[in-house]
């Protein structure tokens, strides 16, 4: 995962980042594109005593947020250093190491308790895509966040096709706003970034699965591949900031727009009082 200045600066905006904040980072992120001279204005905007070598510092920190001569991100700054070094908090999880990171599997366990409304400001920068337990990862976030925290995610909505396990819609986090009371303080689409070819996990698992294979094999002889491996896919992300107003259990959420009949009666005691 990674963030760059732009998104830096649109977390000062919201308030998500700032002096003497608690930040919670789903994912240990790398910080990506950065210049000495923003990193050090960064840090004074927050922080009125920084470190004493704080130009040789930002210097070091931006030539790693870079890239190698290949082009290759070299994955060396942090965010969580950065945000420091400005005077905040920072903890991250994830299931690899990292900068101030615990690790947490987010398919069987949850969050630490020692970690339970602790933070001002959680983020998920293309982190919960990559997990299978949704519903884990999701309690996880709101049980992180104080009352009155803001919660940030940035997420895949449309395209991705070989990108994590999950994309987006905006149903799925105005439902999870309404059964869990979270103000909406904004939310908004960015892309398209690039395009990206239906087909591209079939060819990456197409000699471990041979039924794969022969479906590949019909692009340019049969119509319907053939068009939809020529269609390009745009790659969409989904950025949402929600504010935890009131300090209740994590409730998941039920999709009804397609359901025949009522529900249950099981159902309708568990979100009912939610909805």
């Amino acid at each position: 995962m990674g963030i760059n200045m732009a998104s830096i600066k649109l977390m000062e905006e919201f308030g998500i980042l700032g002096a003497n904040r608690n930040v919670l980072d789903f994912g240990s992120s790398n910080l990506y594109d950065a210049t000495a001279a923003e990193i050090e204005e960064f840090v004074r905007r927050h922080n009125h005593r920084p470190r004493a070598d704080l130009a040789a510092w930002a210097e070091r920190l931006a030539a790693k947020s870079g890239k190698d001569t290949s082009g290759q991100a070299i994955n060396g700054a942090f965010v969580g250093e950065l945000l420091e070094a400005a005077g905040m908090g920072y903890d991250a999880i994830d299931i690899a190491a990292g900068y101030k990171t615990t690790i947490v599997d987010l398919n069987s366990m949850a969050l630490p308790r020692k970690m339970a409304k602790k933070y001002d400001s959680v983020i998920n920068c293309g982190t919960s895509e990559h997990i299978l337990n949704q519903m884990n990862v999701f309690a996880a976030v709101h049980a992180a966040a104080k009352t009155n925290g803001l919660i940030m995610h940035i997420v895949p909505s449309i395209g991705y096709v070989d990108h994590g396990y999950f994309c987006y819609t905006s149903r799925f986090f105005f439902d999870l706003a309404g059964y869990n009371h979270y103000e909406i303080v904004d939310m908004w689409y960015d892309g398209a970034l690039s395009n990206e070819n239906a087909f591209a996990s079939a060819r990456q698992y197409q000699s471990i699965f041979p039924a794969v294979s022969k479906r590949l094999d019909l692009i340019g002889m049969a119509e319907r591949e053939t068009r939809i491996d020529r269609t390009p896919i745009p790659t969409i992300s989904i950025s949402l900031i929600y504010r935890k107003k009131v300090d209740i259990p994590f409730m998941g959420t039920v999709e009804t727009s397609t359901s025949v009949g009522g529900l249950a009666t099981r159902l309708l005691r568990r979100y009912g009082s939610r909805r």
